[in-house]
Formats: structure tokens, C-alpha cells, sequence
């Protein structure tokens, strides 16, 4: 997200620690406002919101459609953040956190994953998924029970999708062309940061256990001896921090858009079905990854 000269001078006198974190929790905030560029006003207004301050702007232009603000005890520990409610004051009970690839020319980029990022948004629009999370859950709701999800457009995962409810990054499946003859450059060997590709007497292969399927040893070919599949995604499920942190699991090791999006839908089904509060990783021990493949 592009930012003007006086929203980055704003930014530049924040302590260098938190510069990162402070500039994701404003451009969260723009993009759930709608806004394409951090201007002053983004940022004093992301401030005010995240110091707990009233905000003094005009009243928005209410519409027929709008939905009203939930105001109850359930959702009074939720109130203490920002990032659990739109620009109207409507919860939203799931944030996902695309990487920032596009937006810096990233070199190791396969796919923007603001793409995604806003398709796995609207199916938890459609499916109701805050309306029906907060029907399910008695008493308060705290941030454990919201969804957390995460997009990277390169397995470099830089929004962390390994440690997320639902964990997407973009992969780029590469391939031996045997029609291609190899010139041995080594430029695919130099380039491999997985010593998984190896060349000798003119034969290329790639050790699949290490290939992490960046895309990046068939963008140096020069000649198309090692040559890239269609863009898919790794999907991931049921990563977590805490006190007992959890690596996510494989759920889908190569998955087109639509697959995705139904590995999202079986993942709501699960909570929202649950007779139970448990954290999602606890939903997926208890049923097994293996059953839960066979639902995609």
C-alpha cells in the first residue's frame, strides 16, 4: 500500500523497533476503510483507534443495507481492539494478514496474495462466519476464538502462515524439460537456496523432498531445461502460538484458487459445527488431518 510523503515522515519518527508493526496496524485499518493510500489522516486516525481514543470525523453516510453495531456483553473484551470491527462498528471476528510482495517488488514474489487475500475475505462474508460464531459461543468472546489467517504470495511466508487457523502461501512447481538440452551455466544450482538441484553431464534433477517449489531455479534457465508448472498454493491448517505453539499442518500440498476456497469452507464447518469452544488445532487432533483431507 503506497504511502505519501507526510504519512512516511509520521512513520519515520516512531522508533525504529516498532516501525514494521506500527505501519501493518495502520495499513490493516486503512484497507478495512477502504482507503489505497496512507495519508496523514490514516495515520492519526489508526493512532486514535489504537490508543482507544474517540475519533473526530464527520458521521458516515449511513445505508439502507448497513448492519447494525453488535452492543452486547459478549463482545466487551473485543472492544479493547480495533482490529475486531469494521469502520461501521461491526465485528468481525477473523483477520487475514496478506505479505507485502506486490506492494515492494519483492524478488521472490509468484502471485500477489492480496488476490487471494480478498476471495478468502468475501467467502467468509457469504458464509456468515461472524454472525454465526458469535450465536455459537456463550459468554464473552476473547481472541482466541476469532480466526486468524494468514496469505504469502512465495513460500517465503513472510505473513507467517505457518502459525495461523488457516495458512495459505503461493507455490511455483518446477519441472525437468528432457526436450531441452542443459548448457550447464549452474545458474539454477547457484540460484537454489535447498541444494535440490543437481547437474552433472549435462543432466538436471531436482530432489523433490527438498524443493520447497519457489519457481526460482526456472526463472534463471536460459535455455528451458528446468521449466515451471501452473501457480498453486500450499494450504495449511491449525498453526498457533502461546504457551503450546504448534506448526500448522499440510492440508492441501498443491491447491488451485477454488480449492482453496473449499479447504476454507470445511475449515468453518468445523468450527462453527463444533459442539465445543477448543482452539481450532484441538478441533483438528481430535478429527485427524487425514479425515479432514478427504472433505476437500
Amino acid at each position: 500500500m503506497e504511502w505519501d510523503k507526510s504519512a512516511s515522515l509520521l512513520l519515520e519518527k516512531v522508533p525504529p523497533f516498532v516501525q514494521k508493526t506500527v505501519r501493518e496496524k495502520v495499513e490493516t485499518l486503512a484497507r478495512e476503510r477502504g482507503k489505497t493510500l496512507i495519508t496523514e489522516s490514516e495515520v492519526m486516525a489508526a493512532r486514535e483507534a489504537f490508543m482507544g481514543r474517540p475519533q473526530h470525523t464527520a458521521a458516515p453516510v449511513q445505508h439502507a443495507a448497513a448492519k447494525k453495531p453488535v452492543d452486547n456483553e459478549k463482545l466487551s473484551i473485543l472492544k479493547k481492539y480495533a482490529k475486531y470491527f469494521d469502520k461501521d462498528g461491526n465485528p468481525v471476528l477473523y483477520q487475514v494478514k496478506p505479505c507485502r510482495g506486490a506492494e515492494v517488488n519483492c524478488p521472490f514474489l509468484i502471485t500477489d496474495s492480496g488476490i487471494l487475500e480478498d476471495k478468502l475475505r468475501k467467502r467468509l462474508e457469504e458464509l456468515h462466519f461472524t454472525e454465526k460464531l458469535i450465536n455459537k459461543i456463550e459468554g464473552q468472546i476473547l481472541p482466541h476464538h476469532t480466526m486468524k489467517l494468514a496469505v504469502s504470495g512465495c513460500p517465503n511466508s513472510c505473513s507467517m502462515p505457518q502459525i495461523k487457523d488457516f495458512g495459505v502461501h503461493a507455490i511455483e512447481p518446477v519441472y525437468v524439460d528432457s526436450r531441452s538440452a542443459c548448457i550447464e551455466c549452474m545458474k539454477c544450482v547457484e540460484t537454489c537456496r535447498e541444494d535440490a538441484v543437481t547437474v552433472k553431464d549435462g543432466h538436471v534433477s531436482i530432489d523433490k523432498e527438498k524443493c520447497v517449489h519457489c519457481g526460482l531455479c526456472a526463472r534463471v534457465c536460459p535455455v528451458g531445461s528446468i521449466k515451471a508448472s501452473e501457480k498453486k498454493y500450499r494450504v495449511m491448517i491449525g498453526g498457533k502460538v502461546g504457551r503450546h505453539p504448534r506448526f500448522a499442518l499440510d492440508l492441501v500440498s498443491q491447491a488451485d484458487e477454488s480449492a482453496a476456497l473449499k479447504a476454507l469452507d470445511v475449515c468453518v464447518d468445523m468450527i462453527l459445527s463444533s459442539k465445543t469452544e477448543h482452539r481450532f488445532r484441538t478441533l483438528i487432533e481430535q478429527q485427524g488431518i487425514e479425515e479432514i483431507k478427504k472433505r476437500i
